[in-house]
């Protein structure tokens, strides 16, 4: 059984950087419900899980790594 999860963080990071054709395109997911979703008229809080885990998915592959430092 594979374990899947849905990363607000990095849903808002992809919706910020991405198209919502390419979004669309690339997950199925329906290209009203993208728009929608970038522009805040539908909240990511509380949209489908199954959409949730397939916009962390296509992130996970094309968002590039993060380097935090942190200094104390």
């Amino acid at each position: 059984m594979s374990r899947e999860i849905a990363d607000m963080n990095i849903i808002r990071k992809i919706l910020d950087q991405t198209t919502a054709k390419q979004l669309s395109e690339a997950t199925n997911i329906s290209l009203s419900t993208i728009k929608k979703l970038k522009s805040g008229e539908r909240s990511i809080e509380k949209m489908n899980l199954a959409d949730a885990i397939k916009l962390t998915q296509y992130g996970v592959s094309h968002l590039s790594a993060e380097i935090i430092v942190w200094k104390s």
